[in-house]
């Protein structure tokens, strides 16, 4: 794929995006097996949220890497 109209800082900043979401999730999911009860709704849709910004961030970069082969 042409970069040449994407800022170049695009894949570095989406790849930091990943790393970030990813810790995200997990955190929402280990406070979900903790069980904090009344924010469980809480961690429940932020880890919806950003299990689908996650999914969204890393289909761009995999998309990305292939059309780059």
């Amino acid at each position: 794929m042409d970069d040449s109209g994407m800022p170049r800082f695009r894949r570095i900043w989406s790849t930091i995006q990943v790393g970030v979401l990813a810790a995200a999730v997990l955190f929402c999911v280990v406070m979900l097996v903790i069980g904090q009860g009344e924010l469980d709704r809480v961690y429940a849709v932020g880890a919806v949220f950003f299990g689908l910004a996650l999914v969204g961030h890393a289909t761009y970069l995999w998309l990305l890497a292939r059309t780059r082969r």
